[in-house]
């Protein structure tokens, strides 16, 4: 029988964000069973940053919508608390489905198209 000498491995950076963070303006948070609604610093597929002071704690489980502009784009996310300063709150989803996940792939992809759009613009412009 033949042997396939061919291997592939993926190297992971020595970083510890696994997927591209996106700042989006006008994504804000709404945590079930807190009043307040927090501005999202950035987002990716696995997580998220909430800016400013929330009171949550490492290890903390909570339930939560995102939305964009004043609209829901997703809902039911379940994130943990993996980093809490007193002035940023870092989230990770924890076992998103399908429909969530698509949610956020497209959050994030349409936010690169944009940037890219505007780094074209500026390669391109003739002062």
């Amino acid at each position: 029988m033949f042997k396939n000498p061919f291997k592939v491995s993926v190297k992971q950076s020595s970083g510890k964000r696994i997927a591209y963070r996106a700042k989006i303006s006008g994504l804000h948070v709404k945590v079930v069973g807190r009043p307040s609604v927090y501005s999202a610093s950035d987002l990716s597929p696995t997580g998220l940053g909430l800016s400013g002071s929330t009171g949550m704690r490492e290890g903390d489980v909570f339930v939560l919508s995102l939305y964009l502009k004043g609209k829901r784009v997703a809902t039911d996310l379940h994130a943990k608390v993996v980093r809490a300063k007193q002035m940023f709150t870092g989230l990770v989803f924890v076992n998103p489905d399908r429909r969530q996940m698509d949610a956020l792939h497209a959050l994030v992809l349409e936010e690169q198209k944009e940037q890219a759009e505007e780094r074209k613009k500026i390669r391109y412009r003739f002062d």
